[in-house]
């Protein structure tokens, strides 16, 4: 009888010991394979684009772009502040269109700007949020998407007669290190 309760206990204590081993090794390995820089909000900087027309803050220094797009069967030139970190990529981009399409009313510009842009994204899995609301005090329509393996949060801001689009683009292994609220809430318009 008491060699049976004299194995139970090497076995109970040999069971406890592989557990706790296992386990440290797995936290040690999860922290070892998920080390991502996270850029604090305060040291993220501020940046304008070349023209001046927009600013926002950026945890690592953006490109600028001149890209080219076709909306309403008219091409358009439109800019792009882009910074890449972890995987994750942070936009504003901003394009002018004809004074004559305000007419259609701001909300409708919004809805077919965001039209404009899931038709030309691939591989969209889902649509997670699509809201009217405003940003700053300017109309705004707020999204976020899934799209393979992968998450978007955006806007798309009217002011004038240009539509700023603002993103941040991330896989999902680095979705507790990215910083939308800090991105979006960093937005300004210079003219």
């Amino acid at each position: 009888m008491k060699q049976t309760n004299l194995w139970k206990k090497c076995v109970l204590i040999l069971t406890c010991a592989v557990l706790v081993a296992g386990g440290t090794i797995g936290l040690l390995y999860k922290n070892v394979e998920q080390e991502v820089v996270t850029q604090p909000a305060s040291d993220w900087q501020s940046y304008s684009s070349s023209d001046q027309r927009v600013g926002m803050q950026f945890p690592v220094e953006p490109k600028e772009i001149d890209q080219q797009m076709v909306l309403q069967g008219k091409n358009f030139s439109y800019q792009e502040l882009r910074a890449d970190l972890n995987e994750s990529t942070y936009a504003v981009s901003y394009v002018d269109f004809p004074k004559h399409w305000k007419w259609i009313g701001t909300n409708k510009l919004l809805t077919k700007g965001f039209d404009a842009f899931i038709q030309n994204e691939q591989n969209v899995e889902a649509l997670l949020k699509q809201e009217i609301t405003t940003h700053n005090g300017l109309p705004a329509l707020e999204y976020h998407i899934k799209q393979a393996g992968k998450e978007i949060e955006g806007k798309f801001v009217i002011s004038g007669n240009t539509l700023y689009r603002m993103t941040v683009t991330y896989p999902l292994a680095v979705a507790e290190t990215v910083q939308p609220d800090t991105f979006f809430g960093s937005f300004q318009v210079n003219g």
